[in-house]
């Protein structure tokens, strides 16, 4: 009822329908909302009389005054939490310390106390990570995009072109992966493929008058399941080893939502998931030494062997004299 109340006094063209979307609830919640709204003492004047059945606004010379919602002091630890767990080169990371100290203002005396504390007492930091702080711009226009279905013209770089590329986008999603930050939509001479962006390749972005319609088969939800970082191909069934040493750092941690781990007669672990993205899985198991054994799918084993092959070719004569030491077959 307070943010409908909030919206009511902002202005614009509210209805009870962009309200049930915004609030993600259904009409008749919203239908009843009002109607308590109105038993308060808030008068509500609507486009059709007698109902609510167009554009809503607050009656005309109308001038209370918005009450706050309180914060738990859960609720207040949780945002002072999530703000100062942000990455250090995450775009809006200067922002939410200004936001952090309005809300220590709304707070009630105690609530403000924790939030103090916590403040000076939980830290961390970040690393492999892109800075994109210098690109706020190009982040709120895609949001007005995504919003809006309106399509974007963008300028590209990838990396592995020698100039930018210019063509049409259409954004669906902005999502933050393993230290990087994407755009994820469809390219409208590819429909049938999810293309990514890092932003930070990004060189220019117009959003124009296009609009543009989700595809129904994009699924968000199993984009996020079947995808093992940002790129979206088929999923496979992914087997992998770990040695007795590093089986606890392995059990420690979710590396994909589907996995499944099982215990080994020899003090191993076998770590079991479904995901796409070849590139990626490969990257990851790569990281992990020699201590990790690809036991399938049969592709992901041979590109395995194939990349550290070509690894142990870059030196030689390390390899040798470790060969001639014994320490390598």
């Amino acid at each position: 009822m307070l943010g409908i109340l909030k919206a009511l006094t902002e202005g614009g063209r509210i209805t009870v329908q962009s309200l049930a979307a915004r609030f993600r609830t259904t009409r008749q919640s919203i239908y009843r909302d009002l109607h308590g709204l109105e038993a308060i003492g808030i008068p509500l004047v609507g486009d059709r009389s007698g109902g609510y059945g167009g554009s809503l606004r607050l009656a005309p010379g109308f001038r209370g005054t918005l009450p706050l919602a309180p914060f738990s002091r859960e609720e207040a630890v949780a945002l002072a939490w999530a703000a100062k767990a942000v990455e250090g080169h995450q775009p809006f990371r200067e922002a939410l310390a200004t936001a952090l100290l309005k809300l220590q203002g709304l707070l009630g005396r105690r609530e403000a106390d924790v939030v103090t504390a916590l403040d000076g007492s939980v830290g961390g930091w970040g690393r492999w990570t892109k800075d994109v702080t210098a690109h706020r711009a190009t982040l709120l226009r895609l949001v007005e995009a995504i919003v809006a279905r309106r399509r974007c013209l963008v300028e590209y770089q990838a990396p592995w072109r020698d100039g930018p590329r210019k063509f049409p986008y259409d954004p669906y999603r902005i999502r933050a992966v393993q230290g990087g930050v994407y755009a994820v939509g469809r390219v409208p001479a590819y429909p049938k493929d999810i293309a990514p962006l890092a932003i930070e390749r990004i060189r220019a972005l117009e959003v124009t008058d296009e609009t543009f319609g989700v595809d129904p088969a994009f699924d968000p939800k199993r984009y996020e399941m079947e995808a093992f970082g940002v790129t979206w191909e088929k999923p496979m069934t992914v087997v992998v080893r770990f040695n007795a040493d590093q089986a606890p750092f392995v059990r420690e941690r979710e590396w994909h939502p589907t996995q499944r781990l099982r215990d080994l007669l020899d003090g191993r672990v076998e770590l079991t998931f479904r995901a796409g993205g070849m590139f990626e899985i490969m990257r990851w198991v790569l990281g992990w030494g020699n201590a990790a054994e690809v036991v399938r799918p049969p592709t992901l084993r041979r590109g395995i062997a194939s990349i550290l092959h070509s690894a142990a070719a870059t030196y030689p004569h390390a390899v040798k004299r470790l060969r001639d030491r014994g320490r390598v077959r």
